[in-house]
Order: structure tokens, then C-alpha cells, then sequence
């Protein structure tokens, strides 16, 4: 009874067995066929000034191919990216404030392991220059929601035709008045110049 009872036992034990060990076997095929994306995201100090409470790395995210991987890295920055599949890949670090630049990631299947090569996206060419690996990604600039207001330069007046005629209208209603009285004198004047010949030729005449 013992021995037939262990029977199926020792049976049902072997295929468990034999289930785990393919199981096994085919997850190592599928990490030798993958690999994995390690790199850190850094905020240089100079723009920490700039930006809220809360913007910083923890609002960082990592995506791959458009967001078909996505992953938040860790208090420090550092990020790991499994299951790669070999073939160009595009990664990006999205930020609310920060901007930073794709990267072209290339995985090449080398003798059973996954090698991993980094380039600065380029949208023509497909590759730019190359990155060290593993990663280490800074942001190269910030998004601007609201448009710096330019300083007043004095001499942008003199620029603009229309504040050129504003400024001549102005003086001429403060000079007026004074030139006024300098005209009419020299009116006057000449008038009197004019008179005093008619009035010798008649003396002449007479």
C-alpha cells in the first residue's frame, strides 16, 4: 500500500520538476536574448534656484520607446531598465520644468550577452555623439511658460517713427508760445522795412 501510494506522488514530483526546469531554462534563454538600461539622472545646481518645491528628480521620469517602458529612478537618480530587446531604442528623461535630450540607445546581441551603446538622438542622422555608459543624464535647459520681459532701453524711443512724432508734436506746443512773439516782431520788422522805401520815393516824387 506504502509503495503504491508513493507511486503517483513520485510521478506528479517529476513533471513539477521537469515543468521548473523548463521554465528555468527558458528564462535564462530569454535574459541571454535581453538586456538591461543602467544610467543616473542629475540636476545641476544651477538650475535647483529655479525650480518649485518638489521639482526635483522626483519628478523626473525615465520612458523608452515613446513611453512603452516607464520608470521613476530612485531618490539619487539612478535608473535600471530590464528586458531589452537587441535593436535602436529611443530614451528620454521627461521633466515638467527641465528639458533634457533623447538618447539613441543601441543594443547589439554579442556572442549571447547584450552590449549597449549610447548616442545623442540625432532626428536626421539617427546618431549623434556618443555618450559614456552606463548613463548619465543633465538637463540642458528649461521650459519657458512665460515670456522674460525685455528691460526699457531709452534709445528703442528713438527707434519708433510714431513716438518720434509724439515727442515733435510735444515740443511744439511748449515752443510755440515762445517763438510766437519772435515772429510777429520779425514780421513787424519787416513790414516797417518794406514801408520806409515807399514812403522815400514818394518824399521824391513830392
Amino acid at each position: 500500500m506504502t509503495t503504491a501510494g508513493l507511486s503517483p506522488r513520485i510521478a506528479v514530483l517529476r513533471v513539477l520538476l521537469g515543468f521548473l526546469i523548463l521554465v528555468a531554462v527558458q528564462a535564462v534563454a530569454d535574459d541571454s536574448q535581453s538586456g538591461q538600461i543602467r544610467g543616473r539622472v542629475s540636476i545641476p545646481q544651477k538650475f535647483a534656484p529655479e525650480l518649485p518645491p518638489g521639482m526635483g528628480i522626483s519628478a523626473a521620469k525615465v520612458i523608452l520607446d515613446g513611453g512603452a517602458v516607464s520608470i521613476l529612478p530612485t531618490s539619487d537618480g539612478y535608473f535600471v531598465i530590464n528586458n531589452v530587446n537587441p535593436g535602436p531604442h529611443l530614451l528620454q528623461v521627461v521633466h515638467p520644468r527641465l528639458i533634457f535630450d533623447p538618447v539613441r540607445i543601441e543594443a547589439e546581441d554579442a556572442k549571447g550577452t547584450i552590449k549597449m551603446s549610447a548616442y545623442m538622438a540625432d532626428m536626421e542622422h539617427g546618431r549623434g555623439a556618443k555618450l559614456k555608459y552606463p548613463l548619465g543624464l543633465a538637463p540642458s535647459g528649461m521650459f519657458q511658460y512665460l515670456e522674460k520681459r525685455e528691460e526699457f532701453n531709452i534709445m528703442t524711443v528713438f527707434k519708433s517713427p510714431m513716438a518720434l512724432i509724439m515727442l515733435f508734436s510735444t515740443g511744439m506746443m511748449f515752443l510755440m508760445p515762445k517763438l510766437q512773439p519772435m515772429l510777429e516782431e520779425e514780421k513787424r520788422q519787416r513790414l516797417e522795412g518794406d514801408k520806409q522805401p515807399r514812403e522815400d520815393a514818394k518824399a521824391v516824387k513830392n
